[in-house]
């Protein structure tokens, strides 16, 4: 990263709102800290970089939009030549979305971009959040690049983040491949090799309208005709993969109107596997695409951004 030794790191912590900058209202707890407010929290941190502060949004995660997550792009992108690494302080809800899309809106960053969030504010009684604050701070300083998640200790690649518990204090796992690092005692240790490098660049034009469908037995045929309206549908199917016997038609038909159908699994690790049973090489022939093993929220943004 072209640092000096003994010059300490510089990061950008970009703050957007979330749990982490909570405080309590009269109408529940709401975003309300600005990101200075957060590093008074840590003041040990100053030996381990140099942090500076954007407030761009005091958003409840659930409220972010595809453009709210582009202006996080954005930012980063346009400040990339003047920080070492970037932190983006965010709520739980949705961080993993953020941070799949991140991950595509920014191919081949050179830097590293770190999502962190709390399940409790910044102050409250036995909060995560300066322990998760710092390690994100550290893992941006750490110089490796790519876009992390970074909860409990965990350093979580973008593209594999998902939220499992609604309260719990560790409440996100890696899905589909372990995580790629962990920070023990302050020290960040890699699992995992580095991303390749690659010419980074930022992308400007993306498809927000993707709908995602979380299939159920008996949903009704009928329902798949309101969908034409879409470029592209997402499928959440069982298992493995494929489309129920009575529903084939329908699908059928919007994929003949036009509407790409993509399909990924409603199981939490595993993937899709078209080829495995019959139902799954017939939805295969009627020209539904499989998704793999990505999860929803990197099939959204993969799709979203024209990768897939």
């Amino acid at each position: 990263m072209g640092n000096h030794i003994g010059t300490p790191r510089k990061v950008l912590l970009i703050a957007t709102g979330g749990t982490i900058a909570c405080r309590e209202t009269e109408n529940g707890l709401a975003p309300v800290l600005d990101g200075e407010s957060l590093l008074r929290e840590l003041p040990e941190l100053a030996s381990v970089c140099d942090t500076e502060v954007l407030d761009l949004m005091q958003r409840d995660s659930t409220d972010i939009t595809a453009a709210d997550r582009m202006q996080m792009a954005r930012a980063v992108w346009e400040r990339r030549g003047e920080y070492d690494g970037f932190v983006i302080a965010h709520g739980t809800d949705t961080l993993a979305c953020t941070a799949a899309l991140l991950h595509h809106l920014l191919p081949g960053i050179d830097r590293p971009v770190v999502v962190t969030g709390s399940m409790l504010p910044m102050g409250a009684d036995g909060s995560d959040a300066p322990g998760n604050l710092a390690d994100a701070l550290r893992v941006a300083a750490d110089g490796r690049r790519g876009v992390y998640a970074v909860l409990r200790g965990k350093i979580l690649r973008g593209t594999n983040v998902l939220k499992v518990h609604s309260t719990a204090l560790d409440a996100f796992v890696s899905v589909n491949e372990p995580p790629a690092g962990r920070i023990e005692n302050g020290k960040v240790l890699w699992d995992a090799p580095e991303p390749a490098e690659a010419a980074p660049r930022l992308v400007t034009e993306i498809d927000p309208h993707v709908f995602v469908l979380r299939l159920t037995p008996d949903l009704p045929p009928s329902f798949f005709s309101v969908l034409s309206g879409f470029s592209n549908v997402i499928i959440e199917t069982f298992g493995g993969g494929g489309i129920p016997a009575h529903m084939e038609q329908a699908v059928h038909s919007l994929i003949e109107s036009g509407t790409r159908v993509l399909l990924t699994t409603q199981c939490i690790e595993g993937g899709v596997h078209l080829h495995k049973y019959e139902v799954g090489r017939r939805a295969e022939a009627m020209g539904a695409v499989s998704l793999g093993e990505r999860s929803v929220e990197d099939a959204l943004a993969a799709v979203m951004c024209g990768e897939v």
